[in-house]
Parts: structure tokens; sequence; C-alpha cells
């Protein structure tokens, strides 16, 4: 089913926010048209108990979604303003229309340390989607672009770049994965940190391992790229950078004994799923 509703998902956003509709709304163009898709989709009421009319999904079922936000680099709040009313119906709140931002609830509603963990934990599923488009349109390109009479994939260099390309989208989904991989309403402040120093850290190397591979081309606004490989950037330091997160898992780790990483990853894991 989780499978399902993620095709799904994804078929839906490549059909109503294709790469033209994001460079028109990047340049300044009107989001109406595309909110109105989005809003009358019912996907904004994922997270919303279905108490309160809701589908009541859990964290690790939304995840796909949040990610395929980040492939087909939506140019809208879909994801804030998913988790806002679903944050907004927990406290008993009637819903609020239009697009929302998670810096507009109050802490009674949202307190500041549980929208920090919420904006780790969604922006590692952002950058895991992104960069998994930037690898396809880098792998691509690899194979159509010909230079000295081949294409430049069959050239080794270029082969170990989209291999460490690979390898890193990979680790950014994974740690996304754990970040969603939780009961709870929320994700797992740890588990969160950990996932947004990881994927933070993948986004730049993906980017700039994009961006080498098309060359030039790759930072025209007419080509496909830039729209993701910005996002990345952007994304890698929102609510905090790579070294801020990663200062505070240190402290964790520190604190709970564990001489592994592994190890300590596991136990929270583990605490975190009850």
């Amino acid at each position: 089913m989780q499978d399902e509703l993620a095709a799904a998902f994804d078929s839906w956003l490549a059909a109503v926010c294709p790469p033209a509709v994001v460079r028109a709304i990047d340049a300044g163009g009107s989001s109406a048209t595309l909110w109105r898709e989005i809003e009358s989709s019912g996907y904004l009421d994922a997270l919303v108990p279905e108490a309160q009319g809701g589908a009541g999904l859990k964290l690790a079922a939304v995840r796909p979604l949040v990610q395929a936000c980040g492939t087909h680099a939506v140019p809208v709040p879909f994801v804030e303003t998913m988790v806002a009313r679903a944050e907004l119906a927990r406290a008993g709140h009637e819903r609020a229309d239009g697009p929302l931002a998670l810096a507009g609830l109050d802490d009674a509603t949202l307190p500041a340390a549980a929208r920090a963990t919420w904006i780790a934990a969604t922006t590692s599923a952002l950058i895991a989607g992104a960069a998994e488009r930037v690898l396809e349109l880098a792998s691509t390109y690899a194979q159509q672009r010909v230079q000295f009479g081949r294409p430049i994939g069959s050239f080794q260099a270029v082969q170990h770049r989209l291999a460490v390309m690979a390898e890193q989208t990979c680790t950014a989904r994974m740690a996304a994965q754990l970040a969603f991989a939780v009961p709870a309403p929320r994700p797992d402040r740890t588990l969160a940190a950990i996932a947004k120093c990881v994927a933070g850290e993948a986004a730049a190397i993906v980017a700039a391992g994009g961006h080498a591979v098309h060359g030039a081309i790759g930072i025209t606004a007419a080509y496909d790229l830039q729209l993701c490989t910005r996002r990345l950037l952007a994304w890698r330091t929102e609510g905090g950078s790579p070294t801020y997160w990663a200062r505070e898992v240190g402290t964790a780790w520190w604190r709970s004994g564990e001489t592994r990483a592994l190890d300590f990853a596991l136990a929270r894991l583990a605490d975190a799923q009850g």
C-alpha cells in the first residue's frame, strides 16, 4: 500500500508540477494554479489524524511523498503545509487553508525544538529526492554527450564521479528513512539530527558532481539540473548546517556511553520505536 501511494503521488506530481511550471514560478510567476491542484488533491491532510478528517498516515508512509517533492523540485510549501496541518489538528485548531509555514505556528502548537526537528527530518528527505533527480540527469547526460568520438560516460573519470554521486544519493535516502522510521507523530530529535547531518553532506557532493558531469550547460536557466541543485544547497543549511547537527549528534553519542557510532544509532532507533 505504501509503495502504491508513493507511485501514485509521484505520477500526480509529474503531471501537475513539471519543470516548466517550476521554472515559471521560480521566475516570479503565480503559483495559484499549482496550489489549487495541491489543495484539491487531499495529500495535504496525509498526516492529519483520521478523527479530524485526515488520512492518519504514519511518518514512514509520508516520507516517500516528501522525497518526491524534492525529486520534482516543488516550488511551493507543500511539505511545511502538510506538517503544519497535522500539528494544528493535534492541537485542536481548525484547519487553515492556503500555504502554511512552520515558523507561523505558535510555541503552544509547535515548540521551537519540535519545529527544528521537523525541518531537519523533512529537508533530509527533500535532499534525498533531489539527489536522485540530479543523479538521473547526470547519468542520462553522460550516455548522450559524445566527446572524442564516444559518450563521456565511457571515461573512467566520469564513471568515478557518477559512482560517488550514486553512493551519496543512497546514503541520503537511507538517512531520510531513519528520520521517519518512528511510530510517534513527530520525528525523533536525534534520528532527525543524524539524517540532516548525513543528507546535508551528501547534498553538496551530489550537486557538485552533477555540475561537473554536465559542464557549462548545467548552470543554464533553460536546463533542468539547476532546478534541483539550487534546492539541494538551500536545503543543506535550512534549519541548521550539517556541522550544527553533527554537534548535536556528537553530544548525544557521548552521553549515551556507546563506543561505536552504529551501536549508538541502532540503540537510538530502538528507543524511538519503543
